[in-house]
Formats: C-alpha cells, structure tokens, sequence
C-alpha cells in the first residue's frame, strides 16, 4: 500500500492545493457530463438519426454513473479514494477518445456507458477527498463546495462546444473530454497525497459495502436521504432540460432563450457557494432552508406571467436555491458517516439519484402531453417535489441533532 497521511495533520495550503485539484478533477467530470448532449444535433447529422434514436445515447451514460457510483465508488474506501479517481479518470479519458472514433450510434452508446462507470466512481470519492481535507467543523463545507466544480463544467462544456462544434463537430468534443482527464489524472497523481489512509483489506468489499450504510443506526437516515437524492436530481434534470423550451414557447428568441438558461446556471453557481459556506453552521436546516426557497420561487414562476424581467429573475433564483440544495446535501450527507465509508455512502447516494435523473426528462414529456408546459403550470411539478424535499431535510435535522457526530 502506498504511503498515506491524514489531512489533519497537513498544512493549509496543502489542504488548500487539494481542493482546488479535487474541484478541477469533478470541473472536468461535470464537462464530460455534458459532451453527448451538447453534441447531440452533431451525432444525430453525422449518423442520420432521430431524437428518439438519440435518446438511448444520452441515457447510457446516466445508466453508467449508477452502476458505478453503487458498485465501483466502494472501491476508494478499501484502496484509497486518490488512487481510484486517478485511475477512473484516466480510464474515462481513454474511453472518450476511443469514443471519438465510432462508427456507429451503438458503440457510441456503448462507449458512453463506459464512461459513465468512470464518473460515478470519480465523483463521490471526490466528494470524499474534499471532506476528509478538512475534517472537523468545515469537513460539510469543503464536500460541498467541490461540488461546484460540477455545476463550472458544465458551463465551461457549454462555451467549449460552442467554438468547438462548428469546425470539429461531435468528434472535437469528444477528444477535449478525452484530453482534460488525463491531464488531471496524472496532476492529481502527481501534486497530491493520499488525505486518508487506505483502509485496505479491514474495508469490506464493494459488494458488500452497501451493509455499513444500511446499519441498524444509520437505516433509515439514509434511506431518507436517498429519496432525497432522487427527488434532488429528479428537478435539476427536468428544470435544465425544459427551461430553454418554456422560454422558447413563451415567446422568447432563441438567444433571449439561452441567455435565461444561462441566468440559472450562474445563479446555481452562486447558490452553491452560498450553500458551502453557510452548510458548517446551518447543516441540514440549511438544506431545508434552500429547499424551501426553491419551492417558494416555483411557486411564483407557476403564480406570475412568463416572461419579463420578473421571469428572468425568478429563473436565477431558482438555480440559486436548486443548486444550492445539491451542493448542500452532498456535504450534508457526507457527514452523516464515517470517514472510512464516506465514498460509500455518497456513491450510493449519487448513484440512487440517476433514477431521479431518468425520471425527470420523462416527466417533462409527460406534463408536455397533459398540457402543463403552457404559461406558468409547469413550475407546479417542481414545487410540489421541492416541498417533499424539504421535508425530508428538515426529518434529518431533527434526527441528526439526536445522533452522535461520526468520528
């Protein structure tokens, strides 16, 4: 087993070199995220295929993130979380560029869910790694805010495809997420230190890892949470994906459009930031307390006209309080276990949330046919499940401040 040391006992600006790498490494997993839909309308020219052809494409990667975020993130507890985001990075990279290089639409699928395994194993050991950098009263602050760097990949996806699409079409994309892993990877391999130690052959094996979560003590907390999770990825989903079609059909130009979409990734920015920082104080009244506004701004997006500077604002703050709810559970969460089965217990977490990120496009379909995409009847949906979650997050409140703090 490589050398490892404890954080506690490193100096701050180690710490702080680790979070910065740590948010680069899942910066450049929330761009991977993004690549096959950004490039969507490429592949479907370059292999003359429908949308609903498209959309086992776009899913396979979701499907990926589950299987391994459940089955494979374990793996960072038992042999340590660097070492396996540095070799699921490496691996995602390599298969993004082979990815660049398909035939067909069923390999590109293939390949897609492929990297998936890679970005649900990299994303809650980087969680992980954040937390343990700074363990004690920040430790749900640092996992928190290094799930901004999620929420950044995405925009920066968004501003690459832009100039990279037009000349170098599905295939540029591809090989930019291809590259920017493997750069980290060897950076991360490079620059930092293991932050805990490997647990090695005392952590159970992945399969079996799922039983330290699901203990007696901790059984219903993280059920809760997981349901949580669901309902959490449930709205972004649907939100990220409708919002630019409602602003197009309330009138809207195409670049009027996209510069709303836009205000709700840059205010989820700032609600991500605000949640971190407010999370070691807060914990999960904070989340309760963003799920709350969350619920409250589709509610007057559901209540007012759409369109106008109100409309505008309202979809800022709706990214505000959204974002700021995944970026506040996710430390939240994390705290709830210990430190030698924190991948674990996010891993399963983000993993059980990609069935919330299936259901929410499909529920956006199914409001489409009954109707409730016209006007303002929309943002019901979100707000009814908004308000689940802040229920959930206020039970948890309650049932953490009666549970000792794991060590």
């Amino acid at each position: 087993m490589a050398a490892t040391e404890p954080a506690i006992g490193s100096p701050p600006r180690e710490r702080r070199l680790g979070l910065a790498l740590v948010i680069l490494a899942l910066m450049v997993e929330g761009f991977d995220l993004q690549t096959a839909n950004l490039a969507g309308p490429s592949i479907m020219a370059a292999f003359d295929i429908t949308r609903a052809q498209l959309g086992p494409l776009l899913s396979a990667s979701l499907f990926g993130i589950l299987v391994g975020a459940t089955m494979l993130a374990p793996l960072g507890d038992r042999y340590g979380r660097k070492r396996v985001v540095v070799i699921a990075s490496a691996t995602y990279g390599l298969l993004s560029l082979a990815a660049a290089a398909s035939t067909s639409v069923e390999q590109l699928a293939a390949l897609r869910f492929l990297i998936g395994l890679g970005l649900g194993v990299v994303m809650p050991n980087g969680l992980a790694m954040a937390g343990a950098l700074f363990e004690g009263p920040r430790q749900a602050s640092a996992t928190a805010f290094a799930g901004i760097g999620i929420t950044l990949g995405g925009a920066v996806a968004g501003m690459t495809a832009a100039r990279v699409l037009p000349g170098y079409h599905w295939q540029g994309l591809f090989v930019v997420g291809g590259v920017l892993p493997l750069i980290i990877a060897a950076i991360i391999a490079i620059a930092l230190r293991e932050v805990v130690p490997a647990t090695g052959n005392n952590a159970p094996k992945p399969l079996r890892a799922i039983t330290v979560i699901l203990a007696p003590s901790l059984r219903a907390t993280t059920l809760i949470v997981w349901l949580m999770f669901v309902f959490i990825a449930l709205n972004i989903h649907l939100l990220s994906s409708w919002i630019p079609l409602l602003m197009k059909g309330s009138g809207l130009s195409t670049s009027g459009a996209a510069l709303v979409t836009s205000g709700y990734h840059a205010g989820g920015v700032a609600g991500g930031v605000v949640a971190s920082l407010w999370l070691h104080r807060g914990g999960w009244y904070s989340v309760a307390a963003f799920a709350g506004g969350a619920a409250l701004t589709m509610l007057a997006l559901a209540l007012l006209p759409v369109g106008g500077a109100a409309t505008v604002t309202l979809i800022a703050c709706a990214g505000f309080f959204v974002t700021g709810i995944q970026n506040g559970v996710n430390g939240a969460a994390s705290a709830l276990y210990p430190p030698e089965s924190r991948a674990t217990g996010l891993g399963w977490a983000l993993g059980i949330a990609r069935i919330g990120a299936i259901m929410g496009p499909m529920i956006g379909s199914l409001a489409a046919i009954a109707g409730l995409d016209q006007g303002g009847h929309f943002f019901l949906i979100p707000a009814g499940t908004l308000a689940i979650v802040l229920v959930l997050a206020s039970l948890i409140a309650r049932r953490a401040a009666h549970q000792p703090r794991p060590a």
